[in-house]
């Protein structure tokens, strides 16, 4: 038993360097997520935004953690990382381009599909303030984009342990519906 005592203080020590490293993955991770707060509303207020900070972010978080699946703490990387794909394809699509993929991001499949189901609700935003500023044909663009995206996402059917996308399949199928009835009355106002 001399041994314990030895062994109880390493063990100590590798746990106080673990909770170290995992207040900064927490920190990282929420500076992601701000930033991609920030970076979502300039999308909407049609101003410049780059993303190449925000992708320096995620990635040294993403090399933090890449050895250490222990500090992988309720989902923070995995939210961090969501929320970068979601402002990621929101750009594309505002701005017409190709959505990126998930190794594009150089994040998991599962991150970038939670992104792309919550990409959905700001292309919504996108779309009625295309809608008030009157740019029917704009509006109209953005939910073609969206409604590929809504059928291909409704098409994945996994259980929650592996992807949680089900809540946001069925919060995605609202929101197409609620967005479909206000492009169709802005249509025939015209």
């Amino acid at each position: 038993m001399d041994g314990i005592g030895e062994i109880i203080r390493d063990i100590g020590i590798r746990m106080d360097r673990l909770e170290s490293e995992r207040e900064s993955v927490i920190a990282l991770s929420r500076a992601v997520i701000r930033g991609t707060k920030r970076a979502i509303h300039s999308i909407h207020a049609g101003e410049q935004h780059d993303l190449s900070e925000l992708r320096k972010t995620l990635n040294e978080l993403l090399a933090m953690v890449a050895d250490k699946p222990e500090l992988i703490v309720s989902g923070n990387v995995q939210d961090a990382a969501a929320e970068f794909a979601e402002v990621c394809i929101l750009s594309s699509v505002i701005s017409g381009e190709t959505i990126p993929s998930f190794k594009d991001l150089g994040i998991t499949p599962q991150a970038w599909v939670l992104g792309l189901a919550d990409s959905v609700g700001e292309m919504r935003r996108a779309i009625l303030d295309s809608l008030l500023c009157d740019n029917v044909k704009n509006a109209e663009r953005i939910f073609s984009c969206m409604g590929e995206i809504y059928e291909e996402m409704m098409m994945l059917d996994v259980p929650d342990a592996i992807l949680p996308i089900r809540r946001k399949q069925d919060i995605a199928r609202g929101v197409m519906e609620k967005t479909r009835t206000d492009l169709a009355a802005a249509v025939t106002r015209r």
